[in-house]
């Protein structure tokens, strides 16, 4: 296989060498904000997972977006807390193999002035390398809105998580997870391309509990030559 030529025995790493691949990618992430458009916020969020049996599941989140910076090539740089929305959602996944399932489910988003509903479906296949848990996820929705005409999104995402003591991740651990992802947007007769990089490091608490902060980055309207950057900072609460 491919990755056998090129694979990092990352069980091999100490645990300081580990701990500055984290550093790297949630801090060598922004020089580039100078170059164009750039906002920041942070992004809380809680997710709640039940497994019903051995083959279906829910997810249940609530998660929220706050600026407080934005800066732009007409405007100086500034700091400003601005609400931006919330987004309710509910999952259900269905085992279709042993590393593999089928999600559907819908979400609810909250903006000061407007109300939009979307309908979600993902696969899912998980993969193992080397000790670290490889998965991919192929995603489309519709986003439905008074406002505006029917959004249609396909999405590609590629997430690792890599324990940063051991071989894999137990209890009251740390691990770090990067997400990637390749989001193509349609609506109308416009077309748009989204990159994402989502570096997080998690902490295991428990068997039901476990935190991840992060750095959210979102590359938008490349097509236009107008690239946007929105980056949020993350906490995540999984229970």
């Amino acid at each position: 296989m491919f990755y056998r030529s090129y694979k990092i025995k990352l069980t091999t790493l100490n645990i300081s060498g580990k701990l500055f691949i984290v550093l790297v990618f949630l801090l060598h992430v922004h020089p580039i904000w100078a170059q164009t458009q750039t906002s920041f916020g942070f992004l809380p969020a809680i997710n709640y997972n039940h497994k019903i049996n051995n083959l279906w599941d829910v997810n249940l989140k609530l998660e929220s977006r706050h600026f407080v910076f934005k800066n732009t090539p007409t405007q100086d740089s500034h700091f400003k807390y601005e609400y931006y929305l919330s987004d309710i959602s509910a999952l259900v996944g269905r085992k279709i193999g042993l590393n593999s399932k089928v999600i559907l489910g819908a979400l609810t988003r909250v903006e000061p002035d407007a109300l939009s509903y979307r309908s979600i479906q993902q696969f899912i296949f998980l993969g193992k390398i080397e000790g670290f848990r490889v998965a991919h996820r192929v995603a489309t929705d519709q986003t439905f809105s008074s406002n505006e005409s029917t959004e249609f999104r396909v999405r590609y995402r590629i997430s690792a998580e890599i324990p940063i003591s051991g071989q894999k991740v137990d209890r009251k651990e740390f691990y770090f997870k990067i997400n990637t992802e390749l989001l193509n947007r349609f609506q109308d007769n416009l077309y748009d391309l989204e990159f994402r990089i989502v570096p997080n490091l998690g902490y295991v608490i428990n068997t039901q509990h476990k935190l991840e902060v992060g750095i959210d980055n979102r590359f938008d309207s490349f097509l236009d030559n107008q690239t946007l950057i929105t980056s949020w900072f993350t906490i995540s609460w999984y229970l």
